[in-house]
């Protein structure tokens, strides 16, 4: 039997008509310049799949070097990549009995489980409701994508041992994709989402990453082997690092059963840092994408580099080809996480924001959009629930000891956020239009549109802790609350030299309380 992933179709793409089609790999590089995206069954299988295509990518073109390279890939227009997949044809085939793809020949049925355990991705049922009564089964399209999915994206489990084990550890880890916000440059058409995320590769420069022996996708040389800590040797090694041991047992063309071991980690003291080019890190720690904050509260982090943040750098190597107008003049963002408990799955998001381009390539404009958002998360400790906040000045004249449950019932952040979320794409848009140069040739950005946002910021929070309070009966708690949030919002918006001013004042009077 034979099921070849270059000619059987199972990666899902939509079509310019916005239909949804499964092709093979040989036909996606013949046909990505006319579709629109890949869209799998869930957003983890679909980051995952993006990071498949990466590798190939960079495997079959050894780069983009520069460039000068990256536009000659863009010319031969997917080629490359399939000569490549052709020379490795045996590889791609999910049912060969020595290299079926993604798989370890060697394991055997008795280490396998019922395909629906799989699909939760953990104990938890928080993404299946199938279960042993169900006889469920995936199609060997589903089959093929479910194993790049576990490869790519998956969260920390308890596994069967694998081959000559019966003792130790059988946790496998977490991919790093897990519990990060991981990017992607979107495109008009695949091929140009694709080639946006080619990061440079140039080994002699030690870029992406430092390359040791060779770099070589797990295809080439193998899935199997006992689980181990390791090293990837580089960029394409760790784009396909073999997180997990699996082998699927298709019947009928369908599989029922799989079985999964634990696969390689990463020693201990080595970060994915130095591989990840899809994330961005503040003090050395990866951006998280929150399920309850919105994303552009972290649009900074993606767009700007500076003191202990790095953005991914892919968006650098965006920078580089927009200086030689090879990227357009509007950049989108397509951020996805799966965010986990350990072993149980809490969600996942899969969100994207647009924003200019001159935000990747002029420093001084991101990092005024830096304060912008900066102003903002100030602001929200209008509705917290310490002592001179409103909320504690409304809890202490209802005599109500707790003024955290106050706040968290009454929720008048909620509506806070919610307000913002209309007006922060206005700001994205209006604040390289807001821009003076000096004689000394520099730009500078926000002079009229920086005060507005405070405005607008103020605004908002006002609104939405007076909404809050409005079903509370005692004007008095009311008033107490008001008083106090307008004191709050003055000392907001002061300036910093009003801010030191009013901190030497207040200094000064204790210390004469204290001298008397």
């Amino acid at each position: 039997m034979s099921f070849n992933l270059l000619d059987e179709p199972w990666i899902p793409v939509m079509t310019p008509d916005f239909q949804i089609k499964e092709i093979s790999l040989i036909a996606l590089f013949q046909t990505w310049d006319t579709l629109q995206e890949i869209q799998g069954d869930n957003p983890p299988t679909t980051l995952a799949l993006y990071r498949f295509l990466l590798a190939i990518l960079h495997r079959a073109y050894q780069g983009p070097r520069n460039e000068d390279h990256w536009q000659e890939i863009c010319d031969d227009n997917g080629q490359g990549a399939i000569a490549y997949l052709n020379q490795w044809r045996d590889r791609f085939d999910l049912l060969d009995p020595d290299y079926p793809f993604m798989q370890d020949p060697i394991l055997p049925l008795d280490k396998a489980v019922p395909i629906y355990a799989i699909h939760t991705m953990s104990t938890s049922e928080v993404f299946s409701h199938e279960h042993e009564w169900s006889g469920y089964s995936l199609s060997l399209p589903q089959s093929a994508r479910l194993l790049v999915r576990l490869q790519g994206v998956d969260i920390t489990s308890l596994r069967a041992f694998y081959v000559g084990q019966s003792s130790g550890n059988r946790s496998a880890v977490n991919t790093p994709t897990i519990n990060v916000a991981n990017v992607l440059v979107r495109g008009s058409t695949l091929k140009q989402t694709l080639l946006f995320n080619l990061m440079r590769y140039d080994p002699t420069a030690e870029i992406p990453s430092v390359v040791t022996g060779e770099d070589l996708p797990a295809w080439e040389t193998g899935y199997g082997g006992k689980p181990k800590e390791a090293t990837p040797h580089g960029y394409i090694s760790y784009l396909t690092f073999p997180w997990r041991r699996l082998r699927l047992f298709p019947q009928n063309g369908k599989v029922s059963q799989l079985a999964i071991t634990m696969g390689n980690a990463l020693p201990d003291k080595v970060s994915p840092q130095q591989w990840e080019c899809g994330v961005a890190y503040r003090d050395n720690k990866p951006v998280r994408l929150s399920l309850s904050k919105q994303l552009w509260r972290n649009a900074d982090a993606f767009l700007l580099t500076a003191e202990t943040q790095h953005r991914p750098r892919i968006v650098d190597w965006l920078a580089d080809l927009k200086a030689e107008d090879l990227a357009d003049d509007v950049v989108t963002f397509q951020i996805s996480g799966l965010s986990a408990d350990k072993a149980k799955p809490l969600g996942w998001s899969w969100e994207q924001f647009s924003a200019p381009i001159q935000y990747v390539t002029d420093t001084e404009l991101a990092t005024v959009l830096k304060k912008a958002i900066a102003i903002a998360e100030e602001h929200q400790q209008i509705f917290r629930s310490f002592r001179g906040s409103p909320y504690f000045a409304l809890a202490e004249v209802l005599k109500y000891g707790e003024a955290g449950k106050i706040a968290n019932a009454l929720d008048g952040e909620s509506r806070y956020w919610a307000t913002l979320d209309r007006a922060f794409p206005e700001l994205l848009h209006a604040l390289p239009r807001d821009s003076e140069t000096g004689a000394d040739g520099i730009t500078c950005y926000g002079f009229n549109e920086l005060p507005a946002w405070t405005q607008t910021v103020q605004t908002a929070a006002r609104q939405a802790f007076t909404e809050s309070i409005a079903s509370i009966r005692n004007y008095q708690a009311r008033a107490a609350a008001l008083r106090t949030l307008e004191w709050k919002l003055a000392d907001l918006r002061a300036s910093p030299e009003e801010k030191e001013t009013k901190k030497a004042k207040a200094a000064a009077k204790k210390k004469e309380k204290v001298a008397s």
